[in-house]
């Protein structure tokens, strides 16, 4: 058994529609994210506070965070 590794980013934006801090963008990568990678890329958002969805720049991030998502495989030989 080896042990797989993936990674996750949530960035976090202020809603275009109702501007609360709840418009979330998440996505997992096979690489661990940095920042300076994060900022210059576009996310489909949608806010759970009033449903708002669509396009927002990373830039305009109000937060981000990112980790990784440790996972078993078996290894076939």
């Amino acid at each position: 058994m080896t042990e797989a590794k993936s990674y996750w980013r949530l960035v976090v934006f202020r809603c275009v529609s109702c501007r609360r801090n709840e418009a979330f963008a998440e996505e997992s990568c096979a690489v661990e994210p940095r920042e300076d990678q994060i900022r210059t890329e576009t996310y489909q958002a949608v806010c759970r506070h009033c449903g708002w969805q669509g396009e927002a720049h990373a830039i305009s991030a109000v937060e981000m965070r990112s980790g990784v998502e440790r996972r078993t495989a078996n290894r076939n030989k």
